[in-house]
């Protein structure tokens, strides 16, 4: 009996996630035309949003309970909130790999980037971060960790921008070709190697190298270096002068970019359920 009604509960649960798939291509197609007429298609999006989100927890399982028949007044993924017992994690208490990990899987999806960096010669080096925050819109300043390798020594990178404070970040689009060329740069080279020669691109106006393959790249400049408490690590403030984006991409849309989930995984960004709410004070 019990597996006669698990069976008729999986059945449910396609059935209803085909349902709300549906509605999520009939309001898409509904924003289209009100788009396309210069109307707003503001109540669809909405629809269109929430009806994902729904979607999306009826195939991930989180309301099997109502499939069930079971009654609670508890949210949706009880179990996942701070709710009733939890554990505390003294980050003073573990070490540097433990740390790493519960800070990356907590604070996460990171986007990744790669950064681009001359030296005093000429030499061009290319390395992936994720220690990448946007701090200021005004003026527009990002900030980016930069710490020493093993042997303590300061990373190309910082010791490059120290020589020449320009750089370009490159945002990468989400995949595992994109994923490939993070790792082709990440390796520990030898000063003076270029992680360049492992990735395909072309050259810009000025002869450096350019990762056409890139989704957007900003053109940034170290404005300051400071030290951060305790740590060997330096914080060092960009300033952003230029941010070059395909003609295809319209206006202020969010880029499907690569991101970092987690201490090692890549992955797309967020791409599911999402609602807009301003959170910017008048």
């Amino acid at each position: 009996m019990d597996l006669e009604r698990d069976v008729l509960n999986e059945e449910a649960k396609r059935t209803v996630a085909a349902f709300l798939e549906r509605c999520v291509d009939y309001a898409s197609s509904s924003i289209e035309r009100k788009l396309e007429r210069g109307e707003s298609a503001t109540t669809w999006e909405a629809y269109r949003d929430h009806t994902t989100f729904a979607r999306d927890e009826v195939l991930a399982g989180r309301l099997d309970g109502w499939f069930n028949g079971e009654q609670s007044d508890e949210p949706a993924r009880t179990a996942q909130r701070l709710m009733g017992e939890h554990r505390v994690v003294r980050l003073g208490e573990l070490g540097h790999l433990d740390r790493a990990r519960m800070l990356t899987s907590t604070l996460s999806p990171r986007p990744l980037v790669l950064v681009a960096t001359t030296d005093a010669k000429g030499g061009h080096n290319l390395a992936p971060m994720t220690s990448l925050s946007v701090v200021s819109n005004t003026p527009p300043l990002v900030v980016m960790s930069l710490s020493s390798d093993r042997e303590g020594r300061a990373r190309d990178t910082l010791l490059n921008l120290r020589e020449n404070p320009t750089a370009t970040l490159y945002m990468l689009l989400s995949g595992p070709d994109d994923a490939t060329m993070v790792e082709h740069t990440a390796a520990n080279l030898a000063r003076g190697v270029s992680e360049w020669e492992a990735v395909p691109h072309t050259r810009d106006a000025d002869g450096s190298p350019f990762l056409d393959r890139a989704a957007a790249a900003l053109r940034v400049r170290m404005v300051d270096e400071l030290p951060l408490p305790g740590a060997v690590a330096k914080l060092v403030v960009l300033e952003v002068d230029e941010v070059h984006l395909p003609v295809a991409v319209e206006g202020d849309a969010a880029l499907d970019v690569l991101c970092q989930h987690g201490l090692d995984r890549l992955m797309a960004s967020p791409s599911g359920w999402s609602q807009t709410v301003d959170h910017r004070s008048a």
